[in-house]
């Protein structure tokens, strides 16, 4: 697989996909930004590397720390669909020093829920400072990411949307259950490291294989066909209409409706990247039943399968933000 949409035509990582007997084994990789910025974009699926355990395999992920400075890091593990399911990496953090022993840990009281919000997606997010600035043979020079079977058994409760409707306007909730994203094997993870050589306040937690998707800079930004818009124009107007002529069920529905689309896109992105192209599954062509939002997601998902058949990692992602910058604008509408 790919180890970054930096170039359309990458070479493939040592490390790529193999399977590790223990952390001194693992050879960390570099965290490839996009130009200019100071977040990476992560796919863990089925071609990710894996590390045993005592329990079994987990895929992982290792990046390089700078060895001086400090260091913030933000790690977003986002919801994505996986069939009919709502599903998440959730990720264990620990740092490793140069012979690959723990140094630190990530509580887990650091790995938090986040709902959706105009430009992030729903999901769990970590944040955490690396303190480097002590010259020590056991500061931390790897992040490690994983998972546990003990996460793997676990749920994270997603946000409900009548019911955060009916609390905002101190209304009797009603009686459904909260939707959950399963943890599972395959995510899309954003990586945010900023590096200074000032302390901040937050808590720091004592002491590879991945794709690293940074947009090359200088790639176009998708344009937007005819039908885009077209879909952009129905979930504007169906929200709208619901919101101002009091039908706030309406408008939560036609919400709920994009967000599935939008996770089920990004999921399809998650599980077919770094697939040999005669290997890709293709999206299921919709029938009557699946309606208008069946022929919305069957558009997106052949625009990230034809671009993942013609090599170009990084505009399939573009395909997966083109649905998900309607999503946000239809988001803004509850706020007005």
């Amino acid at each position: 697989m790919p180890d970054t949409f930096q170039d359309e035509r990458p070479e493939q990582t040592e490390s790529e996909g193999k399977l590790y007997d223990s952390m001194a084994a693992i050879k960390c990789q570099p965290l490839k930004f996009p130009a200019g910025k100071d977040r990476a974009r992560v796919v863990v699926n089925e071609f990710t590397s894996r590390l045993k355990q005592p329990s079994g395999e987990t895929p992982f992920l290792a990046f390089k720390i700078p060895e001086t400075g400090v260091h913030k890091v933000i790690i977003d593990s986002y919801v994505v669909k996986a069939g009919n399911k709502e599903e998440l990496f959730y990720p264990e953090v620990v740092l490793l020093d140069r012979k690959g022993s723990i140094v630190g840990r990530v509580p887990a009281s650091q790995v938090k829920y986040r709902k959706p919000g105009f430009t992030t997606g729903e999901g769990v997010e970590a944040r955490f400072v690396i303190d480097n600035r002590i010259h020590s043979a056991d500061r931390a020079t790897c992040m490690l990411i994983y998972t546990t079977d003990k996460s793997r058994q676990e749920t994270t409760t997603l946000v409900n949307e009548a019911k955060e409707y009916a609390k905002a306007y101190g209304v009797v909730a009603p009686p459904v259950p909260d939707p959950v994203a399963l943890h599972g094997n395959q995510g899309h993870l954003g990586i945010t490291i900023k590096s200074s050589d000032v302390y901040t306040s937050e808590v720091v937690p004592m002491p590879v294989a991945a794709s690293a998707v940074a947009l090359p800079k200088g790639l176009p930004t998708a344009v937007e066909d005819s039908f885009s818009k077209e879909v952009r124009q129905h979930y504007v107007n169906a929200v709208n209409s619901g919101l101002k002529s009091g039908s706030i069920s309406q408008a939560l529905d036609a919400r709920s409706e994009l967000r599935n689309i939008v996770r089920a896109t990004e999921g399809y992105f998650v599980s077919q990247y770094g697939k040999p192209v005669e290997k890709l599954d293709m999206p299921k062509a919709p029938d009557g039943k699946d309606g208008y939002a069946g022929k919305v997601l069957y558009h997106y998902q052949m625009q990230v399968a034809d671009q993942l058949k013609a090599g170009q990692g990084a505009a399939a992602l573009q395909a997966v933000d083109q649905i998900k910058g309607v999503q946000e604008e239809v988001d803004q509408l509850f706020n007005k």
